[in-house]
């Protein structure tokens, strides 16, 4: 078990080494790119293109020299993106700064005295960075407190398996149908931090809890002000419950496409809309074409906002604004063409381009058709839980408040309240069907926009309760009440993240591992020879991803029958594999066992000795599976004589000595 001192030291590590790959090298192309003056939207667009442009040339260099993503590809990857931002600044310089929210004015309470413009402006500075250290209190409280050295969730199980493969060269795209932006991004931070993917996970997971925020305070300030920004920033990372959510069950990835490169694509055309030019296409192409470098369902939530927009904006704006038009179609166009080279690979679009034409299905198409109609929406009742009460009727007050609004509006922030609520609009329809493949996911990011309208009405009625002077204590009644269910729900989320994760092995944000399994998986690393290994499905709660990433293999992986037959997430492989799997783990004995063991080359079988639903007893032939490591839970078997004699050098290492001394031994 790793020490309070050196969880520090690797959490310092993973954090200079994160600045170094997602928040440097993207500095200067955000000032070149972006016309916005405010430092902390710069950070913004900085993070997202460092994230997105080393990722890709991390990407197309390790397929260049198939080492896969090494210490000298991370750091030409770096030093690529920020030298060739810093000559584009140099040569070309930034574009003139805009401070004006395309709303015209600032959503804000009106100015006070002299004497207070002061410390009102000491205020307006300090705000962002004090809700950023709220957010970040709220994502490591728990690990700190309860988790370490280990942390929730099991979806960082994945990941490492595909960040391992990217470390190696491996074809990501056989684990999983997946792009591999994020993992070529991770896996650049673990060879500059020196930490394992596993490793990183638990001291810099609850970092990325702090990316939403700072993507919603960019789009809030772009159309609002800076009030709105902040606000925005406050209910996303302190109020809203979704993006928690999935940091304690470990979706780092989806999190950070879904809710804070997708707020920042909109924002980013947002800005084309509102001044058409070179630049800011580019800004809009790079930013939203990385989504689809990093995350299937937010590539499938930008198409479906970016289709529907175009297809309001363009006739419009043919007839209104033919240049902003045409900047938007051809920025459109090269964000299109951009996605479909980061997805060519990946999808393997031209085989699934003929495989439609000819009626035929592959990897991709099973994974469409394994997806859409397979998971049912919750009840309306759900919503409230899913993304907090005020969240929720602040948004959709929120909504109203747009649509009561009185004055004309500029062409830009017309087309700006359009996109808002298009966008939620959008989210609502598809948490609400099955056929959208992933209505539970549409249901969470639905908070991302109900976010930002909740704080446009917070920060609107908290302004109209200080200008107006009629029906004073109505008026300062609604704004206690706003001030009040707010701060409470801030305060139940932050006492919520204090809280230990639950024991309960059904629950999503559980801690999994144990020292046992962790000693099983140290010993599968030590004496990986190649091949691939068998796993149970489950080792307690533990999936048998875990045992995969913590053993350094990618396959075969396993599931239960009810989840193979439900054919949802299953590997490019099919369904065969894991059948073939369970045919081994239930079946030790028979004559089919042997061809699979040999067939699939695998090394070890690991059982889990507590499951009552399957019998590791079962596996009484020495001849055939000799036993190599054993603690209380777990016992790893070699089937080399299964596999016709020619074991590994690996398979003469001695076993492990058990955890638990007492515990019996079986033959």
């Amino acid at each position: 078990m790793r020490g309070r001192r050196a969880v520090v030291f690797d959490l310092i590590s993973a954090l200079l080494a994160a600045v170094a790959v997602a928040v440097a090298p993207g500095w200067f192309w955000a000032g070149f790119l972006s016309d916005r003056a405010d430092r902390a939207e710069r950070l913004a667009f900085s993070v997202a293109l460092s994230m997105g442009m080393v990722s890709a040339l991390a990407l197309a260099l390790s397929f260049l020299f198939g080492n896969g993503v090494t210490l000298a590809v991370a750091i030409t990857s770096i030093l690529v993106v920020f030298l060739s931002g810093l000559a584009a600044h140099l040569f070309f310089g930034r574009t003139k700064a805009s401070e004006e929210p395309l709303a015209g004015h600032a959503a804000e309470p009106p100015p006070e005295r002299a004497e207070g413009r002061g410390l009102r402006n000491l205020a307006r500075r300090l705000a962002l960075p004090a809700v950023m250290a709220v957010v970040a209190v709220r994502g490591y409280l728990g690990p700190v407190l309860h988790d370490w050295p280990y942390i929730r969730g099991i979806d960082q199980y994945i990941q490492s398996v595909m960040v391992n493969l990217a470390l190696s060269g491996g074809e990501i795209k056989d684990f999983m149908v997946y792009p591999a932006g994020f993992h070529a991004f991770l896996a650049s931070v673990s060879r500059l931090s020196g930490l394992e993917p596993l490793e990183l996970f638990p001291v810099l997971g609850p970092a990325f809890l702090l990316l939403p925020p700072l993507a919603l305070y960019a789009l809030g300030r772009r159309i609002w002000g800076v009030p709105v920004g902040v606000a925005a920033a406050f209910f996303s990372g302190v109020v809203l419950a979704s993006s928690h959510q999935y940091l304690i069950e470990a979706r780092y990835l989806h999190l950070t496409a879904a809710q804070f490169f997708m707020a920042l694509a909109v924002a980013a055309l947002l800005g084309l809309l509102a001044a058409p030019s070179f630049r800011s296409g580019a800004l809009f192409a790079a930013v939203g074409s990385s989504i689809v470098l990093f995350h299937p369902v937010s590539s499938f939530y930008l198409a479906l906002l970016l289709a529907l927009l175009a297809a309001f904006f363009l006739p419009y704006l043919l007839i209104r604004e033919r240049r902003t038009a045409i900047a938007l179609f051809s920025s459109l166009a090269a964000l299109g063409l951009l996605a479909v080279a980061f997805a060519w690979d990946t999808y393997d679009l031209g085989r699934f381009a003929l495989n439609l034409l000819g009626g035929s299905s592959g990897p991709t198409s099973a994974a469409v058709t394994g997806a859409v109609g397979t998971q049912q929406p919750y009840g309306l009742s759900h919503l409230p839980g899913t993304i907090s009460h005020p969240v929720l009727w602040l948004g959709l007050l929120g909504a109203a408040l747009l649509f009561a609004e009185k004055e004309r509006p500029r062409l830009p922030y017309t087309l700006a309240k359009a996109a808002l609520l298009v966008w939620a609009l959008l989210m609502f329809v598809g948490s609400r069907t099955a056929a959208s493949g992933f209505p539970e996911r549409f249901e969470r990011d639905l908070g991302v926009p109900l976010a930002l309208l909740a704080a446009f009405a917070a920060v609107s009625v908290l302004g109209f309760a200080a200008r107006s002077e009629r029906r004073a204590s109505l008026r300062l009644l609604a704004a206690a009440a706003v001030v009040a269910v707010v701060g409470w729900q801030a305060f139940s989320n932050l006492h919520e993240a204090a809280a230990p994760a639950p024991e309960d092995p059904t629950a999503t944000d559980r801690i999994a591992m144990t020292p046992e399994f962790e000693a099983a998986g140290a010993w599968l690393e030590e004496n990986n020879g190649g091949g691939n290994i068998i796993a149970e499905p489950y080792l307690a709660s533990l999936p048998s991803r875990a045992i995969l990433a913590m053993g350094r293999y990618s396959s075969v992986q396993t599931f239960t029958d009810g989840r193979i037959d439900m054919n949802r997430d299953l590997p490019p492989s099919g369904q065969k594999p894991p059948r073939d799997a369970l045919s081994v783990i239930r079946n030790p004995d028979s004559e089919r066992a042997r061809e699979i063991v040999e067939g699939y080359d695998i090394r070890y079988i690991v059982l889990y000795k507590r499951n009552p639903g399957w019998e590791w007893r079962g596996v009484r032939y020495p001849d055939l599976y000799q036993k190599t490591f054993e603690n209380n839970s777990v016992v790893i078997f070699d089937p080399s004589e299964a596999r016709g004699g020619d074991s590994a050098e690996s398979a003469m290492s001695p076993a492990a000595p058990a955890l638990d001394q007492a515990s019996p031994s079986y033959g």
